[in-house]
């Protein structure tokens, strides 16, 4: 879903944790009743399907890397009977549960990843847009309350599934990150990142970094990197760009960042994600998917794949890169890329595929 601030944000995107790789078991020790669909197992993608605005026709389609294929369309409609909500705009895999946050429907949806059958729901909360787990026993939602104001993140004890407090952060907050002890949470509707010291769940203090920070990974130093869209102010009938995009790094420990703009104003960058080995990084800009070295001090200029995506999803095993096409009229499509940037195969899912999840 799109966001309604006066910057440019990145669309409805995943999360992906952003997109490191996670330690998962294969099955749910639960005695779940047997859905239709096929079991969930390894070597599988989830692909997150946001649906329409007030249709509440989101699901998750499932991709079998073994056999090239998609083994079911609407993953949590088949094993449960019923929809799964309006607008999906995240999923993030914890242990053998599945945590899905369902946007206009003010829910966290809590799935096993066995046979994908509804575990829990944590609901009456205020357009959450993100989820993070700090460990398996907590977990954090960001929410944005109200346009235009201060938004909140929720603490969840995962075991109980119950929200246990909220902390005051800047407006529209939508991805997250956690690093090691802290939770770094990025302001879309400002130009901030709050830190929260997930030990205390106590704010340790705020980062300036570019107009409308969007997405957030962590590389294999620990450090930090926060992509930003830039502000553009809107009226009835023109677009006034005031920034351009950027790109952030933060070294954990410190309330400050280095920031480089990107090289054009004609272009709002998102999607930022990081592969297996946490060195590369990889984000959708002016129509095309850009990659980027930790090291490399220039900001690249030209894309390496020319196609412009709703959702971007790296796979940490073999870094095969995965676009998703969101028409939001019918189904859509995902394509699939060779880390060369040369197209694998493309395969249908449902409307609005906005980010994936490797399992």
């Amino acid at each position: 879903m799109k966001s309604f601030s006066a910057f440019a944000s990145l669309p409805g995107r995943l999360l992906l944790g952003s997109a490191a790789a996670l330690s998962l078991l294969a099955c749910d020790p639960s005695n779940d009743p047997t859905p239709g669909p096929p079991p969930v197992v390894t070597n599988s993608v989830f692909v997150i399907n946001e649906g329409n605005y007030g249709s509440a026709n989101a699901d998750i389609s499932l991709f079998s890397k073994a056999s090239g294929t998609v083994t079911s369309k609407a993953l949590y409609a088949s094993a449960n009977g019923k929809a799964l909500g309006d607008v999906a705009q995240s999923m993030v895999v914890r242990d053998s549960l599945g945590y899905i946050v369902l946007n206009n429907s003010n829910k966290l949806e809590v799935v096993s990843l066995a046979k994908f059958s509804s575990k829990a729901r944590i609901e009456n909360l205020k357009f959450p847009r993100y989820f993070a787990a700090a460990s398996s026993d907590k977990g954090y939602v960001t929410e944005t309350v109200a346009y235009g104001s201060n938004g909140q993140v929720s603490v969840i004890d995962l075991k109980s599934n119950k929200v246990l407090k909220q902390i005051a952060v800047g407006v529209q907050p939508e991805k997250l990150a956690v690093v090691g002890a802290r939770l770094y949470v990025t302001n879309n509707g400002s130009n901030t990142v709050t830190v929260i010291n997930t030990g205390t769940d106590v704010v340790e203090g705020t980062i300036t970094v570019g107009d409308g920070p969007n997405s957030i990974v962590a590389d294999r130093n620990g450090r930090v990197w926060v992509l930003s869209s830039g502000k553009i102010v809107y009226t009835p009938t023109t677009a006034t760009r005031l920034s351009k995009g950027s790109l952030s790094q933060i070294v954990p420990g410190q309330l400050t960042a280095t920031t480089r703009e990107m090289p054009s104003d004609q272009s709002s960058p998102g999607n930022l994600t990081i592969n297996g080995s946490l060195d590369q990084l990889y984000y959708t800009y002016q129509g095309g998917v850009y990659t980027l070295g930790l090291t490399e001090a220039t900001l690249p200029t030209k894309p390496l794949i020319r196609r412009d995506f709703y959702g971007l999803g790296v796979d940490p095993q073999d870094g095969t890169i995965y676009g998703g096409l969101a028409s939001f009229t019918a189904d859509d499509k995902v394509i699939r890329y060779r880390t060369t940037g040369a197209a694998i195969d493309s395969f249908t899912v449902g409307i609005g595929p906005n980010g994936f999840v490797f399992y």
